[in-house]
């Protein structure tokens, strides 16, 4: 038994170092995948002329395709600070070393964008050089990148709501001179804080300005040491940016001039104890300026639950609308929303409590922007202290709640979960808008009537003009579809499935597009941090389709200890969006043996039919996130998998798709199914 015992263990270690060697190589450094990726981009005529200026401050001349151009560090920029002594075309202000193309991407930005007089981009950390008063014409400013580059911060396109609470710009901006000529900047400030509040005083002085005058190019432009300047925020901010609310707010700011009527729709059935919760702390929270509206809509309630909700409605004083009917999530907010008077409209499930005072007055605050459009905070689990939403971001297999199940203890990604952000969607457990905006964009769209109505409102909020924004800096408590149960069960999740391809149907443009989250952040899949995409690409999936083979599960057995999760099954063509007849299927996903060494088992797709059952083997994918989320399991980072297939070797059918983990050291064999299928045409 001894001997046994010790030829297992020199197994297991044998299969531990080849796992751990296979995951080196698997972690793909961000160093050399942006170098790559970059590689792959349109290229410029690099021939810059330029000199260096001797000074207190080192600034820099060049000239590039006709334009002149002055580069400035940031600690140039005095108090009473003026660009009129310059003339040059483009003044760029930096915090670090421009990259080799920040010149030319920059140039291009504003020749091709008459109205833009403000372009910022993207950035990353690497080892910097001192600046060089000698620098001749073949080594301008920012010609060589310098060491190993790290801790990018790709930032989203041009966000007005999150741009008034805080400085994401960061490290380097680009501004056409002659609008900023008679700016009289701030003589109070200096450096980036002064050249933030001049920003905030020409993009906010018109709607038209805040429309066209700002320009992202989502590429990396600029090295840097650090990100200090990302928190910097503006105690003027509400003033600068007053013009473009509503007449709500007075001149001085987010100062109210009469009551504001906020009206409140409630879908509630068969839950008169949460109900209550969400009303009380929501009243309890309610800022003394507004004066609530509140109208519960029930589709159905039994009679005991009934009375219960009657009492409820004297209590705080709401209208009840108890209408008998199958559950449409849209059209009971419909109902209640053709019932709402007041300025604004607040869409609140009933299983969303107030646990913190200033969520009304902050959401209120983003809503009375003329350009906003749907507004939602941050929502967590109860008891938990974890995010379930903090925006809604449109990924490539559909729409993802970033940072869901992460600690909001942290702050993640530049402080995505403590700012104010703006994004594709936010959730309708608890969204703000105002009435006339609601009404004007035709309220929610009744077809879909579980799922997704509140990202096709956003959707169709951003197709108007409006900004959607998620106000990360407040919280409330979410008991996640309580009032309606889990999409988990067969029938739930072909619906959700249904109404997904319905979204996009009606949205076709945005099939993988998300202005507000960078291409280079990882998207492929539904992992809900926000990390570069070098840890996963669909495009590094391994296309097994020849290893296809007809399988018995005869000498396996189905064990619950597979975990298994797949996360697309369908066309090829659709997961990519190519325009393409492509015939290929794609399948991706995580599975992992729970309670054991995962490094001891090799995984393969099993798909099955009435008739017949086939094995699909594939290689290990990375999914640190699995590994993040489940830190009690054994080597689960590889437990990820992506397969193309192609549909000449299935006959046509539905297929269920499972997982078989076949042990590496043991004849043993054990799998498990999802409840999604794989449809062959």
């Amino acid at each position: 038994m001894m001997l046994k015992s010790r030829i297992k263990e020199q197994l297991k270690k044998r299969c531990d170092k080849a796992y751990l060697n296979l995951l080196d190589l698997k972690r793909v450094p961000f160093d050399s995948w942006i170098r790559e990726k970059e590689e792959g981009l349109e290229r410029f005529d690099m021939r810059i002329e330029g000199q260096a200026d001797a000074g207190p401050v080192v600034s820099y001349a060049a000239r590039y395709e006709g334009f002149s151009i002055r580069i400035l560090p940031y600690e140039a920029i005095t108090a009473g600070y003026s660009v009129q002594p310059f003339l040059e075309d483009i003044i760029i202000f930096v915090n670090g070393e421009l990259t080799d193309r920040a010149i030319p991407l920059i140039v291009k930005a504003f020749r091709e964008n008459p109205d833009v007089s403000v372009v910022y981009g993207d950035e990353d950390k690497a080892e910097l050089r001192a600046p060089d008063v000698n620098a001749n014409e073949s080594e301008v400013y920012g010609r060589t990148i310098f060491g190993t580059r790290t801790d990018p911060y790709f930032k989203p396109d041009w966000s007005p709501n999150a741009f008034t609470a805080h400085f994401y710009f960061c490290n380097i901006v680009a501004i056409r001179r002659v609008t900023f000529r008679d700016i009289e900047w701030s003589h109070e400030r200096s450096g980036a804080a002064a050249l933030y509040h001049t920003l905030l005083k020409v993009i906010f002085d018109n709607e038209l300005n805040l429309r066209k005058s700002v320009y992202h190019i989502s590429e990396v432009l600029i090295h840097v040491s650090d990100y200090d300047c990302n928190d910097l925020k503006e105690e003027e901010a509400e003033r600068l940016t007053n013009r473009l609310k509503v007449r709500s707010y007075g001149p001085e700011g987010y100062q109210i001039l009469n009551k504001t009527m906020l009206s409140v729709v409630i879908p509630s059935k068969d839950n008169p104890e949460l109900l209550e919760k969400c009303l009380s702390t929501m009243t309890d929270a309610c800022p003394g300026f507004v004066t609530l509206q509140m109208i519960v809509v029930d589709n159905g309630s039994s009679e005991e639950n009934k009375d219960k909700i009657t009492d409820l409605s004297l209590k705080y004083g709401f209208r009840y609308e108890y209408r008998p009917m199958e559950f449409n999530f849209s059209r009971m907010c419909n109902i209640g929303a053709s019932m709402a008077t007041g300025e604004y409209l607040l869409l609140l499930n009933d299983d969303v409590y107030f646990s913190e005072p200033y969520v009304l007055e902050e959401m209120l605050k983003q809503a009375s922007y003329r350009f906003a459009g749907a507004v939602g905070a941050k929502l967590l689990y109860p008891e938990t202290g974890k995010i379930q939403h903090a925006g809604v971001i449109n990924g490539r297999i559909g729409p993802v709640h970033k940072l869901q199940f992460a600690d909001d203890k942290r702050s993640y990604y530049f402080g995505f979960n403590r700012y104010t952000v703006n994004v594709m969607a936010v959730t309708a457990a608890c969204l703000m808008l105002r009435t006339e905006v609601f009404e004007k964009i035709g309220g929610l769209n009744e077809g879909l009537r579980v799922a997704f109505n509140d990202v096709d409102l956003c959707f169709r909020l951003f197709e108007s003009g409006y900004y959607n924004v998620c106000c990360n800096n407040v919280a409330l408590c979410h008991a996640e579809s309580v009032s309606r149960g889990k999409d988990t069960d067969p029938e739930s999740l072909k619906r959700l499935l249904r109404e997904k391809d319905m979204l996009y149907s009606e949205h076709p443009v945005f099939k993988a597009v998300d202005p507000f989250f960078s291409k280079y952040l990882l998207n492929d899949c539904l992992d809900t941090r926000i990390v570069p995409a070098n840890e996963y690409e669909y495009t590094a999936a391994d296309s097994l389709s020849r290893d296809v083979k007809s399988v018995k599960l005869d000498n396996a057995r189905e064990d619950a200890c597979v975990l298994l999760n797949v996360e697309y099954a369908g066309k090829y063509a659709d997961y990519t969006y190519e325009k393409t007849e492509d015939s290929r299927y794609f399948i991706e996903g995580f599975a992992f043996v729970t309670g054991s060494d995962n490094a001891c088992f090799k995984g393969s797709i099993i798909l099955k039919n009435d008739r017949d059952c086939f094995e699909i083997k594939y290689n290990p994918v990375l999914r640190e996130d699995v590994a993040a989320n489940c830190p009690d399991q054994e080597h689960v980072e590889l437990s990820g998998f992506a397969a193309v297939i192609d549909a000449k070797t299935l006959p046509v059918g539905n297929y269920r798709i499972g997982i078989m983990q076949s042990g590496k050291n043991s004849r043993e064999k054990i799998y498990c199914f999802s409840e999604r299928e794989l449809v062959v045409e």
